[in-house]
C-alpha cells in the first residue's frame, strides 16, 4: 500500500498572503507596487482581473505569509497633557 502525505501538498498550494503585483492596464498604463491579498496566488489574480479588466500582469510575488505573521502588537495610547 503506498502512502502520500497529503497534507504537506495541500499547505505549499495554499500560500494566503498578500501579493505584490506590477501590471499594465489596458489602456496602457503600467501600475506598479499593487498589493492585494488572497488565499491563492488565483484569487489574488481574480480579484487584480476585477479590478483592473482586460489587464496585463508583468510580476506577482508573494509578500507575507498569514502563517509567518508577527504577533500582535499592543500600541500604547497617548494622553493628551492635562494643563
Amino acid at each position: 500500500m503506498r502512502q502520500t502525505n497529503i497534507g504537506v501538498t495541500l499547505k505549499m498550494m495554499d500560500m494566503s498572503g498578500k501579493y505584490l503585483y506590477t501590471i499594465r492596464s489596458a489602456n496602457g498604463v503600467l501600475v506598479e507596487n499593487l498589493q492585494i491579498f488572497g488565499k491563492s496566488r488565483n484569487e489574488a489574480d481574480a480579484k487584480i482581473r476585477q479590478m483592473y479588466w482586460r489587464c496585463e500582469i508583468l510580476s506577482c510575488s508573494l509578500v507575507a505569509d498569514l502563517s509567518a505573521r508577527a504577533p500582535n502588537l499592543k500600541m500604547q495610547w497617548l494622553r493628551p497633557n492635562a494643563a
